[in-house]
C-alpha cells in the first residue's frame, strides 16, 4: 500500500532509511513552521505501526495519514 504521511517539525531526508525507505519531504511555512511529508510504499499494517512509532519517538505531531491508490486500485 501506499501511504502519505504529514507531521509537524522538520525531518532530514537523510532519514529515509529509519523511516522503511519512504520519500521524506520537509518545507517551512510562516504560518505552521516545518512540515514534513513522509511518503511511498508500506509493505503491512505493522511496518506501518512501526513508523509511526519512529514518529512518536522523535516527539513529532502527526497531522495525517492516508492511504493512497495505487494505479491497480484505479482500474
Amino acid at each position: 500500500m501506499q501511504y502519505q504521511i504529514t507531521v509537524q517539525g522538520q525531518v532530514d531526508a537523510s532519514w529515509s532509511a529509519w523511516f522503511n525507505g519512504l520519500v521524506v519531504n520537509s518545507a517551512t511555512n510562516h504560518a505552521d513552521g516545518a512540515i514534513t511529508t513522509l511518503s511511498g510504499q508500506v509493505a503491512d499494517q505493522a511496518a506501518l505501526r512501526g513508523i509511526l512509532n519512529h514518529l512518536w519517538d522523535l516527539n513529532l505531531t502527526i497531522l495525517s495519514v492516508i492511504q493512497l491508490e495505487t494505479e491497480s486500485e484505479q482500474t
